[in-house]
């Protein structure tokens, strides 16, 4: 049976798409709301949502207000991972599966491709030196070598990462467990979007990584090697007989040579390679004239002859040295990044044999081209202030309440009426209770069932008391049928039993919006000279 799966770049675009939905003349109307005042059970613990169009029912009928975002209330949203040392970070590879790429592995201490710093600078790991532990945080922007940080292997970490964005510090869509990421509608008062909007630092092609895949057997560098003296503009030179058989019990020039190795020391020119190899005659042929006289007796005339990597793509610039421990090639390290790349192999030419290795390129268009790919980006966050004016918000929330459901709905209907609501017709803030006046008697307790009808057979309808408003006023949430004026309202808790003499109905009508989020909470109460910063992280 053949086998299937669903892109990630699916979920980026619906989350996309989400966003897109409420901007635009016609854009979605959206609200993020509060709601359920009464208790989940005994302990009062979080209940589990089970997705039901009840569940979506008694969400709605249970809300206490609510308040519109728009398109500046949403944003692309990844988890967030700091920057810590001691940790390995994978390395972008796109054969890699993306889920792997974004998730820790701590059995492993491993940790997603991505970190923000203490800068709160955004950076992509393109190379984690061959899986070594990160000691350095990354700093710097595109400003210099196009955003590509390379920490020194020798004094540093040997990490290679990319500078993506970054993110103010009042940011509304940075919290301790998500960081936003940039797209083309951000306000850049919220996010450094230049790099994004104008692709700077964005370079096509880049060559930063490449993969032993098999470290073959058999590689050995040499040090120290003498040869016969030579001179200027000499291509052939012999490898001293002596230092043949006095190094390692015997060796010859095929054991420590082979064509297309590298060659450095005193009288060789930069970037000589070994054109061939005269065992018998213990002669080294080289791809270039001696640039100075060299070798002889003196042993700072000492040659080095090493395993080379040789990138052969269709781009520039890019130089690559192999790491060779105990006749392995353990790792290959790119020190020129190269560019211009669609199509490139790294070729190691040295005494052994079996290395594979696989060079990773960046993705069409470069790596930060578009940060919600690169990032795999697949969640929205929406946010909203309640009390932002006050905390009342000119008397529509009540403070010294409890709430304890959070979520988001779109596109409501106005009470009473059977067609949505419109961006001339929503209003940016509505509570969402049942106002009950009534005539003189007991008290109503907060957070008690009310009922008209029997206990037994409520046959008119029943709430749970919000709140009471005044002497003869109170606001209830949770109402299942329809309140009658005229009809006593009885409390199941306080015993009051009152007529009621005048009904005010809340802002939208029940079960006709789309619930789009729902969680429960622990009990929040509202408390007077507090704003309550509600942030709903949406998945696609």
């Amino acid at each position: 049976m053949a086998t299937k799966y669903t892109s990630k770049l699916q979920s980026l675009k619906s989350a996309e798409q989400y966003i897109a939905g409420l901007d635009g003349d016609t854009p979605d109307i959206q609200y993020i709301f509060i709601g359920k005042t009464d208790a989940f059970n005994d302990t009062d613990t979080p209940n589990d949502i089970a997705e039901s169009v009840d569940v979506d029912n008694r969400t709605f009928r249970d809300m206490i207000a609510a308040k519109r975002i728009n398109a500046g209330d949403v944003n692309l949203v990844i988890p967030r991972v700091n920057w810590t040392a001691n940790m390995i970070y994978r390395q972008f590879d796109p054969q890699q599966l993306s889920s792997e790429l974004i998730t820790s592995n701590t059995s492993q201490n491993l940790e997603p491709m991505y970190v923000m710093t203490s800068d709160r600078n955004v950076y992509k790991c393109l190379s984690n030196n061959a899986g070594a532990v990160s000691i350095t945080e990354p700093t710097g922007d595109y400003t210099t070598t196009s955003g590509v940080i390379s920490n020194d292997v020798d004094t540093g970490d040997g990490y290679i990462w990319k500078y993506m964005y970054n993110v103010r510090a009042a940011n509304k869509f940075l919290n301790t467990s998500y960081i936003p990421v940039p797209t083309r509608n951000n306000d850049s008062t919220e996010t450094d979007t230049v790099f994004n909007l104008n692709n700077d630092g964005v370079v096509e092609g880049e060559l930063t990584t490449i993969v032993v895949v098999d470290g073959g057997s058999n590689y050995r560098n040499f040090t120290n090697v003498r040869v016969e003296a030579f001179e200027t503009g000499n291509t052939t030179f012999t490898v001293n007989s002596a230092f043949l058989s006095t190094n390692m019990s015997n060796i010859t020039v095929d054991d420590i040579a082979s064509q297309n190795m590298s060659i450095t020391g005193t009288g060789i020119a930069a970037d000589t390679v070994i054109s061939s190899v005269d065992d018998i005659n213990n002669k080294i042929t080289i791809s270039k004239p001696a640039a100075s006289n060299g070798g002889g007796v003196d042993v700072a005339n000492n040659l080095s002859i090493t395993t080379r990597v040789f990138v052969d793509g269709d781009g520039s610039d890019a130089l690559a040295n192999a790491t060779v421990i105990n006749g392995v090639v353990t790792k290959i390290s790119v020190d020129t990044i190269g560019t211009g790349y669609e199509k490139c192999n790294a070729l190691v030419f040295g005494t052994g044999t079996g290395v594979d290795s696989r060079v990773i390129i960046a993705p069409k268009f470069g790596h930060a081209f578009n940060l919600g790919k690169d990032l795999v980006a697949n969640s929205v966050m929406a946010t909203a202030k309640l009390g932002l004016i006050d905390s009342t918000e000119n008397g529509l929330i009540a403070t010294g309440v409890e709430f304890r459901q959070v979520g988001l709905f779109r596109n409501p209907y106005k009470y009473g009426q059977n067609t949505a609501v419109t961006t001339s017709t929503a209003n940016d803030l509505i509570s969402q209770v049942t106002t009950l006046q009534l005539s003189s008697g007991l008290n109503y307790v907060d957070g008690e069932k009310v009922f008209q009808g029997s206990s037994s057979n409520v046959n008119f309808a029943q709430a749970v008391v919000h709140r009471t408003k005044t002497a003869t006023e109170i606001e209830v949430t949770g109402v299942d049928g329809a309140f009658r004026s005229g009809v006593i309202l009885e409390g199941t808790v306080s015993g009051a039993s009152r007529i009621i003499t005048n009904i005010t109905t809340p802002e939208f009508e029940p079960d006709a919006a789309d619930i789009l989020y729902v969680e429960n909470v622990d009990p929040v109460t509202r408390v007077d000279g507090q704003a309550e910063d509600i942030r709903l992280v949406l998945q696609f």
